[in-house]
This record gives C-alpha cells, structure tokens and sequence, in this order.
C-alpha cells in the first residue's frame, strides 16, 4: 500500500540534489517542533519564527527556499508577512499553514501570492507532499471546491481521493460553485458516483437528471466516453480532438460569461490506470493538455488512492502529478 509518507517522496529531485531549505513561522512552539520532525527526513529546516516580524528577519539572513507560514500569528499575521517578503524581493516560496479551511481563506492565501495552504489537522498528510508539489512548480489546494477559485479561465488540476462520502460532498460543492459561476459543466464517472453526486445536487436545488434537467449539466459513463476515443488500447488523437471541439461547442452554447467556460471533472486516466494501462493513462493526459490548453476549460482529473496502492506505484504517481498545474489532496 502507498502511504502517505511515499506520496510525500521528492516529486521533482534526485536523491543528490541539494535539500530544499525551509523556514517556518508559527506562534505555537508544539506546531513548530511538531512541522521539524515531520520535515527532517526530506528538508533542512533553517529556522523558526514565532511571528511575522521575525519571520521576515530571518527570510532575510537565510534566504529560505521554502517558507511555511501560519496564516494567524499576533502583531504581523501570515497575509501582511508575504505581503513584507515580497517587498524585501524574498525568492522563498510561501506554504500557509491554518486551522481555517472556508473558500475565503484559501482565496486570500493564494491571491496575495501563496503557492500551497495545508490545514493543522491535516500538517503530518500533506506537509510536505505540498513542499514538493510546490517546487515542482505546482499549487496545493486543500480541497476540491478551492480548485475553482483559483484558476483564470482554465487550468488541468488533480485531485487525490478516497471514494468515500467525503468526496461525494467535495464534488457536490466543486459541481455547484461552477453552476452557480455559469459554467457549463460536464461530469465523466461511473454510475454509482453520478447517482451520488445528482442527489447531492438535487438538495442544493439544482435540477439534476431526467429530459429535463439542467441545460449546463452534462454527465457521462466513464467506460461509455473512453469507448469513444480508445483504439486498440491507447487514446486515438483525432477521435479525442473531436470530442474536444463537442465540448467546446456546448461551453458556447449553454455557458454564461464573457468568454463562457466549461468546467470539466472526470476519472478517465484513473480508470486505464486501475484497467492496468497506466501508459495510455498518462498519453491521455497530455493529450488532453495539449487540445485544452488554449481553450476556457477547467479540467480536474480525480485519482483514487487505488491508483497507487502498491509501493511500485511510486512512479505513475510522479507521472501522473506531472501534468497538473494544481494537485488537490482530498
């Protein structure tokens, strides 16, 4: 079994590079002694800042290349100190630490330039995947309904999950924040996920399913969509390509803004993976990147932790991370 350790394992290093500095801020001591265990095997740990004002000392004389910071601390919170780092032209990356886990936390972390935001009940799960992710040039976003904010128009995102009722309610809020934007929607699962997730939908008011449901939600079979571009096993580039320009044309016509967008989750690669053909798993992500990437298209890729339940998984997830712009760790 994959553990949560081995998902943490360096994303974008070799095992002789350099270790990643990394200064932390907090005005706890126990979280403080408690984020240095958790980093010492992978990280070196430069420093620690009970707030903000020390914290912006020490970015000075240590040049950190990573900076974990609490998004609350007394005199100087984690905001106005990013805010002071760049100022000071800080080359250290920000990871926001909080106990606060609403859309508008997140937001403001990432819009004042924050690259990850992990919550303290989750610090020993996703520390230092996030650190990783983040210098592999990635966000890290503390769930699926965060995604959406954060990306201009379009992006391809990944999001890591349990397939427990947990998610079934992060993708419910996910759905319903794009509706509620104006997007045309498109939902690509199995079954039982989009029975689960149109009920969710349903008590939020939406009218979900049926000849007459909802003219920007569009759900389709996994099986069903893969069957319509696979050709002796691998994704055909030109099946793909129209299906792509289907998509397009609905965003156009159902889609609300200027320019509409169309907001996309599915588990396609995660089901070749599961079918055992992590090959035409990962050709079909950049594939997808390639036809998306000029279009206004928000595309989240979920993975089951199935996907990676065996230690030699370590790769395909490395390989699978890879195309994403933003990981979700749901």
């Amino acid at each position: 079994m994959l553990r949560d350790r081995d998902r943490h394992m360096p994303l974008c290093r070799s095992t002789s590079d350099a270790r990643p500095r990394v200064l932390l801020a907090d005005d706890h001591p126990g979280v403080l002694r408690t984020v240095s265990a958790i980093l010492a095997d992978d990280f070196d740990v430069v420093g620690a800042a009970t707030d903000g004002d020390e914290a912006l000392a020490a970015a000075r004389q240590l040049d950190p290349d990573l900076i974990v910071l609490d998004v609350s601390m007394p005199r100087l919170d984690g905001i106005r100190t990013i805010q002071g780092l760049q100022q000071a032209g800080s080359r250290g990356q920000v990871v926001f630490l909080s106990m606060h886990d609403t859309d508008d936390y997140v937001g403001e972390a990432f819009n004042c330039g924050g690259r990850g935001y992990v919550l303290k009940t989750r610090i020993q799960r996703d520390l230092a995947c996030a650190l990783d992710h983040i210098l592999a040039g990635r966000l890290f976003v503390p769930s699926l309904t965060s995604v959406g904010g954060l990306v201009n128009g379009s992006g391809h995102a990944m999001c890591l999950h349990d397939d427990g009722p947990a998610f079934i309610n992060e993708l419910g809020g996910f759905v319903d924040d794009a509706l509620r934007r104006g997007d045309a929607t498109c939902v690509v699962a199995p079954e039982r996920v989009r029975e689960a997730l149109g009920e969710r939908l349903r008590t939020q008011g939406w009218n979900i399913g049926g000849p007459s449901g909802h003219s920007r939600y569009l759900a389709m079979d996994t099986v069903d969509a893969l069957n319509r571009f696979m050709v002796n096993g691998m994704p055909d580039a030109d099946r793909l390509t129209e299906i792509v320009a289907e998509l397009d044309a609905y965003r156009v016509r159902v889609g609300e803004g200027s320019p509409p967008r169309l907001t996309l989750f599915g588990d396609m690669a995660a089901s070749l993976s599961l079918s055992g053909s992590p090959e035409a798993a990962m050709t079909l992500e950049a594939m997808w990147s390639a036809l998306t990437s000029p279009l206004p298209f928000l595309t989240v890729c979920a993975y089951s932790v199935a996907c990676f339940a065996s230690d030699t998984h370590a790769d395909f997830y490395r390989s699978a991370c890879a195309p994403h712009s933003a990981v979700s760790n749901a």
